[in-house]
């Protein structure tokens, strides 16, 4: 498997790629690289596009290992991390080093690119919380998101 990739990761892109492998030889063509990467919430221009499949000498059709093993390598922090970043500045004005868990669950459920409130919930259960509902900077540095491709 892909080195550094979580099981969700793994499982994601190995959905993705099936739809995509759709004679059912277990391969995908190079120039269908780009719209598999934009399937999984990436963004690549076609000079990065270009730049990958030079560098990794994609010229014929490659496999799910081939695909995990460019995924570890070309994975970039999730946009949901830049998210969250955003939103512990924007409620942490004082720089306290805390939000309280309500804000943090507003923000990231109705503004950007929102959350739907199950995946916060779901989220916000690996994330340690105080008693009093504030969650520290230090645990969410802690937390893994799914990553993003380029």
């Amino acid at each position: 498997m892909g080195k550094d990739l979580s099981n969700d990761q793994v499982s994601s892109m190995k959905e993705a790629f099936t739809l995509f492998d759709t004679d059912g030889d277990g391969k995908i063509a190079p120039t269908e690289l780009g719209i598999l990467m934009r399937s999984l919430g990436g963004n690549p221009t076609q000079a990065q596009l270009k730049s990958i499949i030079a560098e990794e000498k994609l010229n014929s059709p490659f496999d799910f290992q081939r695909f995990l093993d460019l995924m570890s390598k070309h994975l970039k922090p999730e946009p949901f991390d830049r998210q969250l970043r955003d939103a512990f500045k924007v409620l942490d004005k004082d720089g306290t080093g805390y939000v309280v868990v309500s804000d943090l669950r507003h923000i990231l459920t109705s503004i950007g690119e929102k959350l739907e409130p199950a995946e916060f919930d779901e989220w916000i259960r690996e994330v340690d919380v105080g008693s009093d509902g504030k969650i520290r900077r230090e645990a969410l540095l802690h937390t893994k998101g799914l990553g993003t491709l380029i």
